[in-house]
């Protein structure tokens, strides 16, 4: 989870950077870093309980692909629930009518800057599930392997060239 979490909160953290790139001298407020953080620490933690749920692993068996992409569809749709019933929720606390609330909520989603959020996360999203796919296929210690390489060479590996 530790992993996620700081991949998510930095993933945030730069779009947190592009919105205020994108609204300089607008006026128009832009979330924190600390809320950029904090929701990163959210969505680790609720992809790793989405992961429980038997028909998330829906394709074990077939090409990779099948499973990244199902996986990327669940998490984006979740995503834009969740932008959705954000604003929603918000407002019903606010005291705002159920209706009311709704329709604001809705009119908030489909700002561009939004969708401009939702695409960069839904990078984010695809990547993250891509790499979890491969770690899943060949194995974490592998993995670790292939990207970092090993620390120390066992002695049975070194070869006629490395014995100078």
């Amino acid at each position: 989870m530790l992993v996620s979490a700081v991949y998510f909160s930095a993933g945030f953290c730069m779009i947190t950077v592009a919105e205020r790139l994108f609204t300089r001298g607008s006026g128009v407020e832009v979330a924190s870093f600390a809320r950029a953080i904090v929701g990163g620490l959210i969505v680790a933690k609720v992809l790793l309980l989405v992961d429980l749920v038997p028909f998330v692993n829906a394709f074990p068996h077939k090409p990779l692909v099948y499973n990244i992409v199902w996986k990327s569809l669940l998490y984006i749709a979740g995503s834009v629930v969740f932008l959705y019933l954000e604003p929603f929720v918000e407002d019903l606390f606010k005291g705002m009518v159920l209706a009311a609330s709704g329709g604001r909520a809705l009119q908030r989603l489909m700002l561009p800057k939004t969708w401009a959020t939702e695409i960069i996360l839904a990078m984010l999203l695809l990547g993250f599930v891509t790499m979890q796919e491969l770690s899943r296929v060949i194995g974490k210690d592998q993995l670790k392997h292939m990207f970092f390489g090993q620390k120390h060479k066992p002695t049975a590996e070194i070869g006629s060239r490395d014995a100078a």
